[in-house]
């Protein structure tokens, strides 16, 4: 492929990612988002101070040095490699979950017999399709953001997204390609295994509503709140819809760079994951004004080395660190044990 080739296919890319419907960065789906989220703010300053100054709204969500923040620059540039790479990955995804709902139905067939005779209608099966393949990328999205705040060679690699000091839609592209692909594989593991459960179920072919494959569902929360968890705009949910749903206050609280605020709100759309397991934290009514970020010494979190590089450096030596150190962890837990049983007996 030669320079003009590559340009033109990477033009390509960019373009079908902004102007198809179905794409997570669609003009219409931030336009949609971002009118929804300005006559929100507009409206709560109508409700405290009787009128809705829309320039003092405007006010509050840009700075006028925004575009020239180095972090932004960054998420640019990590937005282009994400979608010119992108059709690999997801293609070698959609194969890998494919197969393995092809072996969850085999599995299912072989120790319950082939199901398929129920009463349930097209229309109602494409509906329950539709409901609990949504659940398994939230489930899935849920347990791989919690181990990578926990797990410290997963942490190296996922805190780039951390390391983002200013939030745009873009920042939703400020991922690590590796971390990328291990996100993209957990999502095939349950994805793949709630489809192949389907297909046994029902006999058919999973089928749910979709644009350009894109999870009806997943494009409501989009198209309304979803870019803006990645924005200005404080838009909290409090009561029960904020253990819920998470609005763009709840993840905005998960970038701040507040110790009190670490390894919180770590569900996608749904709240329910973090109430369950203890990780959730309701924002308050008016804006904190939250800062965000991670400090690391010697460190450019914006360079082209900071970005891709380094993690994986860290990476590799925390998870060396992790495998020196288990047989030791292994030996210690063991002797726990054995000292816990002869206490017992004793």
């Amino acid at each position: 492929m030669d320079l003009n080739s590559a340009i033109r296919f990477s033009v390509r890319q960019v373009s079908s990612e902004l102007f198809s419907a179905g794409s997570i960065f669609s003009v219409y789906s931030l336009a949609s988002s971002f009118a929804l989220g300005f006559a929100a703010l507009a409206y709560r300053r109508l409700r405290r101070r009787g009128r809705a100054n829309l320039r003092a709204v405007a006010r509050a969500i840009f700075s006028k040095n925004f575009v020239m923040r180095e972090s932004v620059h960054a998420d640019l540039k990590l937005f282009v490699l994400s979608v010119i790479f992108m059709p690999a990955v997801i293609g070698g995804l959609v194969i890998s979950s494919n197969v393995i709902a092809m072996g969850v139905s085999s599995v299912l067939g072989k120790a319950f017999g082939h199901m398929g005779n129920t009463s349930f209608s097209d229309l109602q099966i494409k509906a329950i399709s539709t409901v609990v393949l949504f659940l398994a990328y939230e489930i899935g999205y849920f347990l791989d953001h919690y181990l990578k705040h926990r797990v410290a060679f997963l942490w190296e690699l996922h805190k780039l997204h951390h390391t983002a000091d200013v939030l745009t839609p873009l920042t939703n592209f400020r991922n690590h390609p590796i971390d990328n692909v291990i996100f993209g594989y957990m999502l095939a593991t349950f994805i793949g295994a709630a489809s192949g459960t389907l297909h046994w179920l029902f006999n058919r072919p999973t089928d749910m509503f979709a644009v350009d494959g894109k999870n009806i569902l997943f494009l409501c929360f989009l198209w309304t709140i979803g870019h803006l968890q990645h924005s200005q705009f404080w838009i909290p949910f409090s009561g029960a819809w904020g253990r819920v749903i998470l609005s763009p206050a709840h993840h905005q609280i998960h970038h701040s760079n507040d110790p009190r605020h670490f390894n919180r709100n770590l569900g996608s759309v749904l709240a329910v994951w973090d109430w369950m397991f203890g990780t959730l934290e309701i924002p308050t009514e008016k804006n904190p004004r939250l800062t965000y970020g991670v400090d690391e010494k010697g460190v450019d979190p914006h360079s082209v080395a900071g970005m891709l590089l380094t993690p994986m450096v860290k990476s590799a030596s925390a998870l060396w660190r992790a495998l020196v150190s288990a047989p030791q962890f292994f030996f210690n837990a063991r002797g726990a044990a054995a000292e816990r049983m002869l206490r017992r007996q004793g």
